[in-house]
Order: structure tokens, then C-alpha cells, then sequence
């Protein structure tokens, strides 16, 4: 019983990275929804059109024509998908090896992840690309093409996540569970929770269909990091490089904080244009 408790005791602490990879998620999710609702806004205000922003969404106070609306919806998925394409790409930060790394990767890959939920979504006439097919008259052939190369693109973007899981945290089980699988699982929860907070006080009238897509785009988001899972076997040579972090990261729960009552003050709207 000695010896075991003294192997045990060497383990390295999973808490640290799962509560940072937590933290650094929900910062990362918050950063990337609003920066994907601004381009929809400044895609609009380009087109000259008003509009009014909220933390799950913009809703347009005239009546764009359809050419204008389809920019104006797709402009959002498109910048996600490419900024998250190049972060991942390009991480500065890895020196470093800290919650900013963290926070990067996981801004990356969600940015990624969001464009390509939305592809899932086209054939369905929910979402961006959704709506932008059905204004489009796009055939149903080639929405359900949208949704495959979107399935396919979740895989990819788990792929991708996975020489990162594995660099970060090494072979062992538990360790990588608290960096893909619980921040996915308590993320999620986290998520969906503050979307029902933002839309209960927000005075903006939202379909219940819409509610519906924004609810579960709370459980999709995070979904690639225990994805990357699946691929274990094809990173086994990946060097492990131990993350640099605090027990708990106190700066990112202010910031978090922060990013939370700023979407409480936006549920009300912000006009523009």
C-alpha cells in the first residue's frame, strides 16, 4: 500500500489543466461568438444597413435585399472559419506554454468548429449558411453536400487538435480527458446555462427555432477536443511539452467575469448604423 500511494502521489495533478482548460474554453467560446456576431454587424453596417447586436446573434432593423442579406450571413462563418484555419496555423504562444496558449488553441479550433457547424446546418434551413441557401434557391443535392463536407470538417478539426492534446498532455488518460473531455462536458453545460440567461433578459423577440439552434450550438462547440481522442494512435510520437500553469487561473476567472457581465449588458442590444 505504501509503494501504490507513492506512485500515486508522483502522478501529475490533473486539476490545474483541467480548470485551465476550462476557464481558457469558456473565454475562447465568449471572445469567438462575439467576434463572429460583429462581422455580421459590420458586414451590414458596409451594406449600409442597421442593425443591432446581441450576444447570440444580430438582428437587422430594415429589410436588406437578398443579395445583401446573403453577404451579411455568410460573412460571419466565413471569418470564422478562415481566422481559425490561420491560428491554428500560426500559435505564437507556444513557447510560452500558458493559459495565453490555451486561450489561443481553443479560440482557434472553436472558430473552426463554428464554421463548420454551420455547414452541418445548411440542408436543415437553420444557421447562417441555412438561411443564406434558402434565399439562394441552392439545390437540395448541394445543401446536403454542405452538411458532408461539414461532418468531414469536424473530424479534420479534431485531427488537427489532437498532436496539441497529446503535446500538452502526454499519454496519460487522465490527463487528456482534462483537457478535451471535461472542458467539453462542463463547457457545455456552462454554456448553454448563460444562453438561456442572455435570451430569458433580452427584450429581443427570437423564434423558438432559432433558441433551439443557439442552445444546442452550446453543446457542439467544444465537441472536437474529445474527438481528437479517436486519433491517439497517430500522435504517439508527438514530444510531451507540459503545459506552464497555476493551480487556479485567477486572471482568466476575472476575464471571464468580465466577457459574462459584458453579454448580460449586451442581451438588451446595442444599436449601430
Amino acid at each position: 500500500m505504501v509503494t501504490q500511494r507513492t506512485e500515486e502521489s508522483s502522478l501529475p495533478s490533473v486539476r490545474p489543466l483541467l480548470l485551465n482548460s476550462l476557464v481558457a474554453a469558456l473565454i475562447a467560446s465568449a471572445l469567438m461568438i462575439f467576434v463572429h456576431e460583429l462581422t455580421h454587424l459590420l458586414a451590414g453596417l458596409a451594406l449600409d444597413h442597421a442593425s443591432i447586436l446581441y450576444p447570440f446573434g444580430v438582428i437587422d432593423l430594415d429589410s436588406p435585399p437578398e443579395d445583401d442579406q446573403v453577404l451579411m450571413l455568410l460573412s460571419g462563418p466565413a471569418f470564422s472559419l478562415v481566422t481559425g484555419v490561420l491560428l491554428q496555423l500560426w500559435t505564437p504562444l507556444r513557447g510560452r506554454a500558458d493559459f495565453l496558449h490555451l486561450v489561443w488553441l481553443w479560440f482557434a479550433f472553436i472558430s473552426v468548429q463554428e464554421g463548420i457547424m454551420y455547414l452541418c446546418l445548411t440542408p436543415f434551413g437553420a444557421g447562417d449558411t441555412g438561411q443564406a441557401a434558402q434565399l439562394l434557391g441552392l439545390p437540395l443535392p448541394l445543401q446536403f453536400l454542405a452538411l458532408a463536407i461539414g461532418v468531414g470538417g469536424m473530424f479534420l478539426n479534431a485531427r488537427a487538435f489532437a498532436p496539441h492534446m497529446a503535446r500538452h498532455a502526454g499519454a496519460d488518460p487522465r490527463l487528456r480527458n482534462a483537457m478535451t473531455l471535461f472542458p467539453w462536458l462542463y463547457g457545455m453545460i456552462v454554456s448553454v446555462l448563460l444562453s438561456i440567461v442572455y435570451l430569458a433578459i433580452s427584450p429581443a423577440e427570437i423564434p423558438a427555432s432559432a433558441q433551439i439552434a443557439i442552445l444546442a450550438a452550446g453543446t457542439a462547440l467544444l465537441v472536437f477536443a474529445p474527438m481528437a481522442n479517436i486519433f491517439a494512435r497517430s500522435v504517439t510520437a508527438v514530444p510531451y511539452e507540459p503545459l506552464r500553469l497555476r493551480a487556479v487561473p485567477a486572471g482568466g476567472l476575472v476575464v471571464l467575469g468580465v466577457l459574462v457581465l459584458g453579454n448580460i449588458l449586451l442581451s438588451f442590444g446595442l444599436q449601430l448604423g
